[in-house]
This record gives C-alpha cells, sequence and structure tokens, in this order.
C-alpha cells in the first residue's frame, strides 16, 4: 500500500470515530470525504436532567441553539434548579445573584461564583470562590472556582489550585486540556459525550503527523456553534494564508491575536504590535517579541522572551527549514524542528545570540540561511482559556462589566 493511500485510510478511519462520538447519521452512500460534519440542534434532545452547574451548560454549546432557546425548551421540563438556570441562560444575573447569595449549598455558591465572573464582577467573585473552597474543603468545586478566577487574572498559583482539582475529581476533559496545555503531544483522547470542540480544539494543537490537518479542518470549521470554534477556524484560515473573517466575538483574545497574526503575515509589524492583546499569556507575549523582532528592536524582543522563561520556564526556540520563512517568520511549527534550544542557554541577548544561531546552524548544514525559521514552544494557554469558558471571557474582557 502506497504511503499516501495509508495517509487517506487513516484519515477516513478517524472521520468514521469522530461521527460516531458525535453519533451523525450517514443521510447517503457517498465517499465520507465529501461528507461535512454538520450538527443539527433538531435531531437531539438536550437532557436538563443531566444539569447540575452553570457550567454543564457548554455541553450545548457542540449544538447550534441560542441561550434563548434553550431557555424556552427548559420551561416544559421540570429538573432541579430550573429557574436559576433559566434565568441564566436569558441573562437576569441581578434576580439570580440576589437568589444565590441566599443560599449556601455548594452547588448554589459556585454557580453563584459563575454568574459573577460572567458579569465580569471578578473581586467578588474571588470572595465567592475562597469562600466556597473554605467551606466545602472537601470539594473540588472549591479549587476549580479558585484556578478559574486566578487564571483570568493572571496569577500563577491557578496552577496549584487546578492540579489539587484534578487530585480530586474525576474530570476527563478537565484532565485532558491540562495535558495539552503542558504540551504533551502524547496525550491520549478520551471519549466523552461532552464539550466536544475542546477535543476539536485540543487536536489542532497537535502535529499534524498525528491528526490530519484536513479533517481537522473539516471538523472545526464546517461548523460555527461557539465562538471558541469561530476563533480557531479563523486562526486556521489566516495560518493558511486566508483573509481575516469578519470579528464576532471582540471579547476574545484569540480573535485579536489573529488580527494582529494577519498584519504581521502582511508585513505591517508596527500595526501588528499595537493590534496584539496585552495580557501575560505566553503566547502572545512572544508574538509581540516577534514583532519587535521583525522591526530590528534587540530590546523590545529581549524583555518579552525574559518575560516568558519567568512564566513557562520550559519554553524553548527551534529552528526548522522551510520553502518560504518570508509570512511565517518566527512562526515555525515545532513538528518541523531540526534543532532545539533553551533561552537560557543564549544569555541575556536573545535576539543577537538567535540570529547568530540561525547563520551558523544553516553554515554547517549547507543551508542558504533565508531557509531557517525559527519558533517557540510554549505551553497552550488558549485552551486553558477554552476549558473555562468563553462566558467568562466575554465577562472579564468586555469594557462595559463590573470589575
Amino acid at each position: 500500500m502506497k504511503k499516501e493511500d495509508r495517509k487517506l485510510k487513516a484519515a477516513l478511519e478517524l472521520k468514521r470515530k469522530i461521527e460516531e462520538d458525535l453519533g451523525l447519521e450517514k443521510k447517503e452512500e457517498s465517499s465520507p470525504a465529501s461528507q461535512s460534519l454538520s450538527i443539527q440542534a433538531s435531531s437531539y434532545n438536550l437532557d436538563f436532567s443531566r444539569l447540575t452547574v452553570f457550567t454543564d451548560l457548554y455541553d450545548f454549546a457542540d449544538f447550534n441553539i441560542s441561550d434563548e432557546r434553550i431557555a424556552d425548551m427548559m420551561e416544559s421540563h421540570d429538573f432541579k434548579n430550573k429557574k436559576d438556570f433559566i434565568r441564566y441562560l436569558r441573562k437576569e444575573y441581578d434576580i439570580l445573584i440576589e437568589s444565590l447569595k441566599k443560599r449556601h449549598d455548594e452547588v448554589s455558591m459556585y454557580n453563584l461564583f459563575i454568574t459573577l465572573m460572567n458579569v465580569g464582577n471578578v473581586k467578588e467573585a474571588l470572595r465567592t470562590a475562597l469562600n466556597l473552597k473554605n467551606t466545602y474543603s472537601t470539594s473540588p468545586l472549591g479549587y476549580l472556582a479558585l484556578s478559574h478566577v486566578l487564571f483570568f487574572v493572571e496569577d500563577e498559583r491557578w496552577e496549584d489550585s487546578f492540579k489539587i482539582y484534578l487530585s480530586m475529581s474525576e474530570d476527563k476533559m478537565a484532565s485532558f486540556v491540562w495535558e495539552i496545555f503542558k504540551g504533551n503531544d502524547e496525550v491520549k483522547f478520551p471519549r466523552l459525550s461532552s464539550r466536544k470542540y475542546l477535543l476539536d480544539i485540543g487536536m489542532f494543537t497537535l502535529p499534524e503527523s498525528q491528526i490530519p490537518r484536513s479533517v481537522l479542518i473539516d471538523r472545526i470549521c464546517h461548523k460555527t456553534y461557539n465562538p471558541c470554534g469561530n476563533a480557531v477556524c479563523n486562526l486556521i484560515n489566516v495560518k493558511n494564508g486566508g483573509e481575516m473573517h469578519e470579528e464576532k466575538s471582540p471579547y476574545c483574545y484569540l480573535e485579536s491575536y489573529t488580527k494582529a497574526l494577519s498584519l504581521y503575515m502582511k508585513g505591517e509589524y508596527s500595526k501588528a504590535l499595537r493590534a496584539i492583546p496585552k495580557i501575560r499569556d505566553p503566547n502572545f507575549l512572544y508574538f509581540e517579541g516577534l514583532c519587535h523582532y521583525s522591526l530590528d528592536e534587540p530590546d523590545g524582543f529581549n524583555a518579552m522572551i525574559k518575560e516568558i522563561s519567568k512564566i513557562d520556564p520550559k519554553a524553548f526556540f527551534f529552528l526548522s527549514l522551510s520553502a518560504d520563512v518570508v509570512k511565517s517568520f518566527g512562526l515555525a511549527e515545532e513538528s518541523s524542528a531540526i534543532f532545539r534550544i533553551s533561552p537560557e542557554k543564549l544569555g541575556d541577548d536573545y535576539h543577537t545570540s538567535l540570529r547568530k544561531l540561525i547563520f551558523e546552524f544553516a553554515k554547517i548544514k549547507g543551508y542558504s540561511p533565508s531557509r531557517i525559521n525559527f519558533g517557540m514552544k510554549i505551553r497552550r494557554y488558549h485552551v486553558m482559556r477554552m476549558f473555562f469558558g468563553y462566558r467568562t471571557c466575554k465577562g472579564v474582557n468586555s469594557k462595559d462589566d463590573k470589575k
């Protein structure tokens, strides 16, 4: 069997398993490769009885259903805390918060925390998370809430809290996302019935040799069921040389990153530098550094790499060969790496040392320096952000919300 045939067979088999997991029924006997992966909400019976906390609603983000429609559907069902969920979906936050504050059971306190994060009241959310953790010390929800809020206030202690949550719970999705975040390219995919869009996004971060990129593009970009999927699809399009699609979620850091990336790939480095979100996500800091590198601003590049090394000590540079590095300069895929080196081995002037390394490596290997691209392996913060949820991103990042 030819190598191409084996790849096609593997891709079709993966697609078959994906369709099986999603519960998709074949409408016709045409080639599986020609069938798009779409989800029809009408073909699903949403099981409201399984809802416990507000974050369970993210399961429904796999379907193209509005919050208002889900709330309308809930009206004809009986399940625990039904009124809370309906108020939450209809954004009746003031009434909901007042009601939840009067209750002190574990679930109500966690739902209060989530609601406060969704309206951008981070200070009150932090107090609620600490109260939940102290009141129910044997419950994983307190540690999940604390990790959630610490992540969004850029407090590095969020990792310790998340590790405790993992040790206390059996949350397979959280374990999967944690491995993706850490850069484990050998992570095993759990067979889950919830939040499948996180599986999509998690798979996209892995080497193309493991998951065919064409399958992922079909799986992610043919569905527009949630802001995270839209943002990743936009990123895929720009990375492939396409134009930036219309920005659908202005609060989304990944969309802002993609907008800046689009400018960068056109050589508009100064505009890209102004457009990049100024947050302590090492991936964004690296991109900001790349803009400085391309503008021949050593101090700016060095400052960004130094900051990254503080946040992610295991981050490293790598070199790779490429036929065209002009548009993707500094954005090489780690799967194509031919040489790896930690920033600390480059001294304090990363800018000068990296340039020197590229020329020396090209000379030793007999390559033209113009064929050498580089990148940086950094933990995948965007996957954690998506795990905590786009509703929080909207609440925390929207300008008009209470902080």
